[in-house]
C-alpha cells in the first residue's frame, strides 16, 4: 500500500504543478495561452481559454494539490478525493479532444495517469473498507 500511496502522491504533485501553471497560463492570457489559438475553441462553447483556465486551475491544480494534504494526513476519504480527480481527468481529455478534434502524445499520457489515478483510489477504498460493494453489502474490511 505504501507503494500506491508513494505513486498517487507524485501523480498528484505533476498533475497539480502542471495544472496550476496551465490554468495559470490561461487566467493571465486567456486568448492565446502558451500559443494555443481560440482558433482551436471553434464548435465548443467558450470563446476563449478563460473558463477552461478556471477549471484547468481550480480542480486540477489547487484540487491535486489539496489532496497531497489528505494523503498525508493519512484521510481515510482520500480514495474518494482521488477517484473524483481521476475519474474528472478522464472527462477532461475526453472533451478536449472531441472540441480540438486531435489526439497529441499529451492526451493520451493524462487519460492514463487518470486512470491509474482512479485505480489507486479504488484499492485505498477497498482498503479502508470503504469500496462502493463494502457500502452495499454493509460490509468493511
Amino acid at each position: 500500500m505504501k507503494l500506491l500511496r508513494l505513486l498517487l502522491l507524485l501523480i498528484h504533485v505533476f498533475v497539480g504543478l502542471g495544472a496550476l501553471a496551465g490554468g495559470y497560463a490561461c487566467l493571465v492570457d486567456p486568448v492565446t495561452p502558451l500559443g494555443a489559438t481560440t482558433d482551436m475553441l471553434q464548435g465548443s462553447p467558450f470563446s476563449t481559454f478563460l473558463i477552461p483556465g478556471i477549471v484547468l486551475f481550480g480542480l486540477f491544480g489547487v484540487g491535486n494539490l489539496f489532496s497531497i494534504i489528505l494523503l498525508f494526513k493519512q484521510n481515510k476519504y482520500l480514495g474518494y478525493v482521488a477517484g473524483l480527480l481521476g475519474g474528472s481527468m478522464i472527462v477532461w481529455i475526453i472533451v478536449q479532444v472531441l472540441i480540438i478534434k486531435t489526439v497529441v502524445f499529451l492526451h493520451v499520457l493524462f487519460f492514463i495517469i487518470g486512470a491509474v489515478q482512479g485505480l489507486i483510489a479504488l484499492a485505498l477504498l477497498y482498503k479502508e473498507g470503504l469500496f462502493p460493494w463494502n457500502l452495499i453489502k454493509g460490509k468493511r474490511s
